[in-house]
């Protein structure tokens, strides 16, 4: 068994532990709290958290580990090559709605590219997970993304962002898309958005604003998949990226980042 491999076991544990605790309190009272403006956090996420970090932070105690809701630890005082990346609920809104689109999220990253990813559907029971160069499985079978490679037949997918300008610059961009494309969902999962592009089940995503733990995960998902990952301005796609993500096939990126022109120049009265 290679490292990549050996960490991924221990991913793919600590998110099968946190999915069984989130099955058992699926569509119980919680305690909602804002963190911000149109961002809440629940006492399940920083139950799922601390699951999750606990048994990281038992197998390797000397990376670090960065969670949506803990920050960002360091190990020995400074900044270590190998980070995790966690989301214990990415889609905290649906979840705190008994919507059951939500997923667990974790990544391990050296050198700023992710090479360990697991994305877990606790409802669902579905495992997403790959490593670098180890391709990309769903509970453990092989997956790839599609073959859609023109708009017209693409499923789409988006999430809206929370701060107003960035709305009207994400509805401009999605407009262009569905000029030509297929349909278009949102799931309100980065994460799980990328896995289904993965899965070849959606064939694109786009989104404005992700934090590293929203995309880490995904973003190996879907190269491994054989699909791409970049920004729209074609900067290297990185975690840390703070550019517009799309996550699709090779051929698809070129058409969406295409169409980006125009739509990047929104402004708000």
């Amino acid at each position: 068994m290679t490292t990549y491999e050996s960490w991924l076991a221990v991913a793919v544990d600590a998110a099968g532990a946190t999915c069984d605790y989130l099955r058992g309190v699926w569509r119980t009272s919680h305690a909602v709290q804002s963190k911000g403006y149109r961002d809440i956090v629940t006492d399940a996420d920083l139950a799922a958290e601390s699951i999750i970090l606990e048994r990281l932070g038992a197998a390797f105690p000397d990376h670090a580990l960065t969670s949506e809701e803990a920050g960002a630890s360091e190990v020995g005082g400074r900044s270590p090559v190998v980070r995790w990346l966690v989301d214990p609920i990415d889609g905290t809104t649906n979840f705190s709605r008994d919507n059951p689109n939500f997923c667990t999220s974790i990544a391990a990253v050296v050198d700023g590219q992710p090479v360990v990813g697991v994305i877990a559907d606790a409802l669902r029971g579905q495992v997403f997970a790959a490593w670098s160069g180890g391709g990309a499985t769903l509970n453990g079978v092989p997956i790839h993304v599609s073959g859609i490679t023109e708009l017209a037949s693409a499923i789409l997918s988006a999430d809206t962002p929370k701060v107003a300008h960035l709305r009207q610059q994400t509805l401009a961009y999605v407009a262009r898309l569905l000029i030509q494309g297929r349909t278009l969902r949102a799931s309100g999962s980065a994460a799980l958005n990328m896995a289904y592009i993965a899965a070849g089940w959606v064939d694109a995503y786009f989104n404005v604003t992700l934090k590293p733990w929203d995309q880490a995960a995904g973003g190996l998902l879907v190269r491994e998949a054989g699909g791409a990952v970049s920004t729209l301005s074609g900067e290297v796609w990185t975690p840390y990226q703070p550019d517009p993500l799309m996550a699709a096939s090779p051929e698809l990126l070129n058409v969406m980042r295409g169409l980006w022109k125009g739509a990047e120049a929104v402004e708000v009265d």
